[in-house]
């Protein structure tokens, strides 16, 4: 009855998904404030960023290199 989900970082879209939403975080953070930049593209160089980054990581961890 108190069972309760779990943020498990296995699951590969969890994993996926927070990647994605911290790049997304920090290269908008990084181009607002150090380079008054559009944060159209921010966004999508961060998801794009953070899909590559996430799926890389999860092969790797998959295979047992991490």
């Amino acid at each position: 009855m108190n069972e309760g989900r779990r943020f498990d970082l296995e699951n590969p879209y969890v994993f996926v998904f927070t990647n994605v939403v911290v790049w997304v975080v920090v290269v908008s953070t990084i181009q607002a404030i150090l380079f008054d930049g559009e944060l159209t593209g921010a966004i999508i160089q961060g998801t794009l960023a953070g899909f590559v980054f996430g799926i890389t990581m999860f092969y790797l961890r998959k295979n047992d290199w991490f």
